[in-house]
């Protein structure tokens, strides 16, 4: 059965990448949060996706030149509404403590030192919990460097092909979308290659999440995982 990947947690309902939208994405039937890791000006690693705190904050400028006490006092709830004010911006040791045991994490690094990651992964017991990506080539190449045991997910658009995903970029997750999905014989190819699918949809469309639910592949990506989760309890002939 598709496990669900919620991106950014439940970003719908609560502000991306808090403790908040973890929590929710989890009650919503999540089996892993995507979070995204960028690092401080003094070293330290945060959940946060943009590189400037302008959109997600009370603040302007980018992370990485910000100290971490600055950041640790940011409001990172009230933009997304009043019920949220105080939402802190999560230091990532602690975002993967609250969710050790709870669910799997997707990690994906924007721009940060991927030993530092590495070393907390593995100081929590969370490797096999645990999968990775970045767009960024110096991140995947490091990454692979210092933990050739972490699981990798690459995506098609990347890859160009699901054989290059695993022997070129080091996968055993290949991510498309739901047009690539739909393509006939991909998604044997991709079981040829021996890889893991995930499709990434960011839609809120039932019968799309339907139709990825009735493909069988092994994750989704999305925004909303309380559709998908309907979805896939409906497959199974569950009452909702």
């Amino acid at each position: 059965m598709t496990k669900i990947v919620s991106h950014r947690g439940a970003n719908h309902f609560a502000p991306e990448n808090t403790f908040a939208a973890a929590d929710l994405a989890i009650e919503h039937g999540a089996d892993y949060i995507e979070l995204d890791v960028r690092e401080s000006a003094d070293g330290v690693l945060y959940v946060f996706h943009d590189e400037t705190l302008d959109r997600t904050t009370n603040a302007t400028g980018s992370l990485g030149h910000v100290w971490s006490t600055e950041i640790d006092a940011l409001d990172a709830g009230s933009w997304f509404g009043d019920d949220f004010k105080g939402a802190i911006v999560p230091r990532l040791d602690a975002y993967l403590e609250h969710l050790r045991g709870r669910a799997g994490v997707y990690i994906e690094l924007k721009y940060c030192d991927p030993a530092k990651v590495v070393a907390l992964v593995r100081d929590l017991g969370m490797v096999r919990d645990t999968f990775y990506f970045s767009f960024s080539e110096e991140m995947r190449r490091d990454l692979q460097l210092i933990a050739p045991e972490f699981r990798k997910m690459m995506t098609l658009n990347i890859a160009k092909s699901p054989s290059l995903a695993g022997a070129v970029h080091h996968a055993s997750i290949i991510e498309i979308t739901v047009e690539q999905m739909r393509r006939p014989g991909i998604l044997e190819a991709c079981g040829k290659a021996g890889l893991e699918v995930m499709t990434y949809y960011g839609g809120d469309d039932p019968a799309i999440h339907r139709e990825i639910a009735k493909a069988g592949v092994d994750y989704i990506n999305l925004d909303r995982p309380d559709l998908f989760d309907a979805a896939r309890r409906e497959l199974r002939g569950e009452a909702a």
